[in-house]
């Protein structure tokens, strides 16, 4: 027998239920189950695993370092259990609704792609319904109900809604490789100013377009603003014609004469999310939510949540394009 089968779902029950009652009395009653019979199953789960779960005194339990640990994995297997249970009694019933997924034309291809990959692994006989809008119509959309969730590019008003951040990725200048800038590891941001490229609409995306205005005046970079596309080809055009330089993701993909540079002092980024109910009907979401944060979380798709930075002379100031706030990036 494996030492990990001594860690079954009963003893995340109890775990739980001693934790939340605070004495092994109040959890049993609660139960129900034998005062003894719930702490001798702790105990030998304690002996089993080698680890001490509770620390027993005459003035009650409480958790050890290792407890506090294992409750919150508890709490979140067990409510993980009820959406499984629910995910494939809605499967076998055939009642598991096609999943309507609205996308933003700011998020990169290759997020929606895993986001869309992940979901038919999980289910796959079930459908998606994928929607492009810009992201006031998609917020529109899920507070009527048409769709299930909404992939986007931050900050969003979360006015109830759940945000869920998936990726975040760095922004660099895309320049010519024979730009006299390019000599420096980094660029200066007054080397920017009357060269920046802008190219959001801000009918599209109007608070991401603010911030990222708010972001380069801070920096003291006036920009160029250039006509609104969401063509990288064109933007890199732009930038090979030697109109302007531009920012891009860090993991673009550049035309053979083209180069990156961060800039000097600051770490700025595009944050991409889910955001849905949190009373949802969809039962497919949870454990979509819950793939999705493994899936950008290990190592072969962690350059997808965080590509490397060069090194600069000084600590950069973090900033981001689409995060306004610490709680809205917390979601």
């Amino acid at each position: 027998m494996s030492i990990y089968d001594h860690l079954e779902f009963k003893h995340l029950k109890y775990i739980v239920s001693i934790a939340d009652n605070g004495t092994f009395t109040a959890a049993a009653a609660k139960l129900p189950l034998a005062q003894s019979a719930l702490s001798r199953s702790i105990s030998e789960m304690e002996d089993a695993l080698g680890v001490q779960v509770f620390d027993r005194s005459r003035d009650g339990v409480s958790l050890t370092d290792a407890g506090e640990s294992l409750l919150a994995f508890a709490r979140e297997l067990l409510q993980t259990r009820i959406h499984v249970v629910k995910a494939v009694q809605a499967i076998q019933q055939t009642s598991l609704q096609p999943f309507k997924l609205g996308f933003s034309p700011f998020v990169e291809q290759n997020v929606l792609g895993e986001v869309c990959s992940a979901y038919r692994e999980l289910f796959p006989k079930s459908v998606i319904e994928p929607e492009s809008g810009d992201t006031d119509e998609l917020v529109k959309s899920l507070k009527a109900g048409e769709i299930d969730a909404a992939l986007v590019t931050l900050p969003l008003e979360p006015d109830g809604y759940k945000v869920q951040p998936i990726m975040h990725e760095p922004l660099v200048v895309c320049l010519r490789k024979d730009d006299p800038l390019v000599q420096e590891e980094t660029i200066d941001p007054e080397h920017l100013s009357g060269r920046l490229g802008i190219f959001s609409d801000p009918r599209h995306h109007p608070r991401a377009h603010e911030r990222l205005l708010e972001m380069l005046s801070e920096q003291g970079i006036k920009p160029r603003i250039c006509k609104p596309t969401f063509n990288q080809d064109q933007v890199q055009w732009m930038v090979r014609e030697k109109l302007c330089v531009a920012l891009v993701r860090q993991r673009e993909p550049l035309h053979d004469d083209l180069t990156t540079r961060p800039i000097r002092g600051v770490k700025w980024t595009i944050d991409s999310a889910i955001v849905y109910e949190p009373n949802h009907n969809q039962i497919a979401l949870p454990l979509l939510i819950r793939e999705l944060e493994k899936r950008f979380s290990m190592p072969g798709v962690q350059r997808m949540k965080k590509a490397p930075q060069r090194e600069v002379e000084s600590r950069p100031r973090q900033d981001s394009l689409f995060i306004e706030d610490d709680e809205q990036k917390l979601g």
